[in-house]
């Protein structure tokens, strides 16, 4: 059972990541640091597995577990370069790796707020490295360069050592909304909330002992880094159980999260404003001369980004509005709109109504999902048989319409005979097998004399006529006289358009 091979899998995660992340972070070295590296390169192990085995959220863990995984390589180069000695790898590479690990980490957390819609993951993203950017200025504006100023630290470290912690809110930022939308499942918004959350108390605290001594040893930080980091593992591992339905919330947190972006976007210009008020402190200008281009950068492709998103739900209210999802047919009034109002209207043409029978019966014994297979299936052949040239909608629970463009009624009638030959087949749903009784009906539609509209009435009323004749029959009102003519399915093979 699915739900105890998960609940395995997390004890077992969770006494390996436990067992390592207490010895990397208490023991001394070298056991200590190999320790602390395996934890991580575990996690990220963990992380990427659940990735590839995951039926819905794959992506978003892909990107969640690259992001942990350059962490971890981050790690393994700062353990090379200072225990092994390793000093060919360059300083620069080791905090651009735990730097560069945030990029794919709030990617994945922005994917896991909105699986569905991709422009709205987007400007999910968009969002969380806005944040991001807001957070970083203020941390180094008003914490790291105000404390260091004397150049104890070199510009590197001081650039980096603001840069974590802001990371770690935008990302405890976009698990919040995660969790407030509630689409995933309880254990695992808290998991990925109380790991996000460790991470940042973690790097905030190693801010404030960093600045007071560069070169100490803080092991409690360690730990809750690791710990923070076995959370996210461990959510990976129940996000393989099924999520529940989505809230109606997230549209409301959206929204927040889109506020607070805003208005955190203020803050960096005001501090810098006040600085040069208030103090007598000197703003280099190269670091906030990049930090506004790369803000208003992503100011810009979150504008873009959000009108994309808005074309993109307006046209899928539109198609919802319109269509049927389970036939993907237009509904009726749109149907009938295009015949009469339309492109399609003064145009000659055939239609074709197929009516389901026995459907009622089918729902009884097996679910309306049986029923959702039925209207799906004859749908399908029906489009197969008709090709690209033609208007299809679902007139009602059981009956499918079509109307084909400047075709005669020898043509429908070829049309619903080959249609039926294909659903006399049926269709095998698990271990059931479905028939698929239909009757089609038939009628002429030309735009000089009688229109779109009117044909559907008489290919109904021949469906009305050819209904005692039962599945299989084919009722013609080629003539136009309303009085229609049924073949049954067993004069199928001797008629001949």
């Amino acid at each position: 059972m699915l739900q105890d091979r998960v609940r395995v899998s997390v004890v077992v995660v969770f006494v390996v990541m436990g067992v390592l992340s207490a010895v990397g972070s208490f023991a001394s070295a070298p056991r200590g640091t190999v320790a602390y590296v395996v934890a991580l390169c575990v996690a990220s192990l963990v992380i990427l597995l659940v990735a590839k085995e995951h039926p819905h959220q794959g992506r978003a863990w892909h990107l969640i577990g690259a992001g942990v995984a350059l962490w971890a390589l981050g790690g393994f180069l700062l353990t090379m370069r200072e225990d092994v000695g390793v000093h060919v790898i360059p300083t620069m590479v080791v905090p651009l790796c735990y730097a560069l690990g945030y990029l794919p980490l709030l990617l994945g957390l922005a994917e896991l707020c909105d699986p569905h819609l991709r422009v709205r993951r987007v400007t999910n993203a968009i969002d969380g490295v806005l944040l991001f950017l807001s957070l970083y200025a203020v941390l180094w504006l008003t914490v790291v360069e105000q404390v260091t100023g004397d150049g104890s630290l070199s510009k590197l470290d001081r650039a980096f050592s603001a840069l974590y912690p802001a990371g770690d809110i935008a990302a405890v930022m976009l698990t919040v909304r995660l969790v407030y939308s509630r689409v995933a499942r309880r254990q695992v918004g808290a998991l990925l909330l109380s790991g996000t959350l460790l991470a940042a108390v973690a790097d905030i605290a190693l801010l404030v002992f960093y600045l007071g001594n560069p070169y100490g040893q803080y092991p409690v930080t360690d730990l809750a880094y690791l710990v923070g980091l076995s959370a996210l593992a461990l959510a990976s591992v129940w996000s393989l159980l099924p999520s529940p339905p989505p809230a109606p919330t997230g549209a409301t947190s959206s929204r927040r999260l889109a506020q607070m972006v805003a208005v955190s976007s203020l803050v960096p210009p005001c501090v810098l404003v006040l600085i040069l008020i208030f103090t007598d402190r000197q703003i280099a200008v190269g670091p906030v001369a990049v930090w506004v281009l790369v803000a208003v950068g992503a100011a810009v492709a979150r504008q873009i980004a959000g009108v994309k998103e808005l074309e993109r739900a307006h046209q899928q209210s539109l198609w919802f509005a319109s269509h049927d999802p389970t036939t993907d047919m237009l509904y009726r009034t749109a149907f009938l709109h295009e015949l009469s109002q339309g492109g399609l209207r003064d145009r000659s043409g055939t239609v074709l109504v197929v009516e389901a029978l026995g459907l009622h019966e089918l729902r009884d014994a097996y679910g309306q999902e049986s029923v959702d297979v039925t209207m799906a299936t004859i749908a399908f052949r029906l489009r197969a048989e008709i090709g690209e040239n033609a208007v299809m909608a679902r007139l009602a629970h059981d009956q499918l319409a079509c109307f084909l463009r400047s075709a005669g009624s020898a043509r429908g009638r070829e049309i619903a005979l080959a249609l039926q030959c294909s659903l006399a087949i049926g269709v095998e749903w698990g271990a059931v097998h479905l028939t698929l009784p239909a009757v089609v009906g038939v009628a002429q539609a030309d735009g000089a004399v009688i229109d779109g509209p009117a044909g559907v009435r008489r290919a109904m009323e021949a469906v009305r006529h050819g209904r005692p004749q039962g599945a299989g029959c084919v009722a013609v009102d080629a003539d136009l006289t309303g009085l229609a003519t049924t073949m049954p399915m067993s004069e199928h093979s001797l008629v001949r358009p």
